[in-house]
């Protein structure tokens, strides 16, 4: 398929989803994972074609060839942009379909999909004014620093959402641990009992703690704070604190075989 089809086939594809905006969120999160996967093969080969465009001109400098360089450039970089469009989507339909997640939470993830998706609909407008290869360049560069602004709100978002998955589970284990002490109080001869409990009890606390050291972590999940260092030790803060759990859990699993026995 030439340049040629393959831009109108694009423009085409674009009108619709411009017509239609409804029948884009009508997908379901899988639909709009494989939508991702085929744009993300489409921008691949768009590059491709840009790197072959180049090196012919590279061997013959002609006007035309030249031409080809630009002309395959911004077909690249709007396949680049349709590929962080449709993963943009994907995430928002797969936050809004997970009932583990908060209707405030859901509302913030979409505040800043909009956002995002608003700078990939001004920098395709962007890309269609260029008419030079400095142009192109420019343009270039300023997707990329795009690209690390989207990279830290999904970054943000994404810890968020581990930080209330995280959160419910240590309620349980809480909730859970509570209901045993409850019942081991009015036994007799308790003590071993209690022993585990305890134990459980500061590991539920230690996790508690180290979740809400990684929702402090991912708050600073911004393009100016180092956002990839903040938001690796907001994942090991949760890598503790999973640990954690898994230790309380251990020790409740122990108490409760006591208390059966006991009983």
């Amino acid at each position: 398929m030439d340049l040629k089809k393959k831009s109108f086939i694009t423009l085409i594809v674009l009108m619709m989803m411009l017509l239609q905006p409804m029948t884009v969120y009508a997908l379901s999160a899988s639909d709009a994972k494989q939508a991702w996967y085929d744009a993300k093969q489409e921008s691949v080969e768009a590059q491709a074609e840009h790197r072959d465009a180049k090196v012919e001109w590279a061997a013959d400098k002609t006007d035309e060839n030249n031409q080809k360089v630009i002309d395959t450039g911004k077909y690249a970089l709007h396949a680049s942009l349709n590929e962080v469009e449709a993963w943009l989507i994907w995430k928002d339909l797969e936050v809004e379909e997970n009932p583990e997640i908060p209707n405030d939470l859901k509302e913030n993830i979409q505040e800043d999909v909009d956002v995002n998706l608003g700078k990939i609909d001004a920098l395709r407008v962007e890309v269609d004014g260029v008419e030079n290869r400095f142009e192109l360049g420019v343009v270039f560069l300023k997707i990329v620093g795009n690209y690390f602004e989207l990279v830290s709100d999904v970054a943000r978002n994404s810890g968020f959402v581990w930080v209330h998955i995280a959160n419910e589970k240590a309620d349980t284990l809480d909730e859970y641990e509570t209901t045993l002490r409850t019942v081991v109080e009015g036994m007799e001869n308790n003590e071993a009992i209690l022993e585990k409990l305890d134990l459980a009890r500061s590991d539920i606390e230690d996790a508690k703690e180290n979740i809400n050291n990684a929702n402090g972590e991912y708050g600073q999940v911004h393009i100016q704070e180092k956002p990839l260092i903040k938001f690796s030790n907001g994942n090991n803060y949760l890598r503790i604190a999973r640990g954690n759990m898994i230790s309380a859990h251990g020790y409740l699993n122990e108490a409760y075989g006591l208390i059966v026995r006991e009983g």
